[in-house]
């Protein structure tokens, strides 16, 4: 049997650091429109391409922007993951 991950509270007013993988891909042209976040594409023979997007957010409301604009590329949100402790 498995161990589920460890749930802890979620701060939503300060600074976090997070990876974003979406399906499609993006150039590194986007990485000022959305908060600076590295750009990493994944090809995948046979299967969709995947690109993954990782850095410092401010706080909710640019993290709710870099969605938004996700969204309106079309591109399917996969995962959105705070990553405790990296930086």
């Amino acid at each position: 049997m498995s161990k589920s991950p460890v749930e802890r509270d979620i701060e939503f007013g300060g600074p976090a650091t997070y990876r974003i993988v979406v399906q499609g891909e993006l150039t590194q042209d986007w990485s000022g429109r959305l908060g600076g976040l590295r750009i990493v594409n994944c090809s995948r023979e046979g299967r969709a391409a995947r690109t993954q997007l990782e850095g410092r957010i401010r706080d909710q409301a640019e993290l709710s922007g870099v969605l938004g604009t996700l969204h309106g590329l079309h591109l399917p949100i996969l995962e959105v993951l705070e990553i405790e402790g990296e930086e």
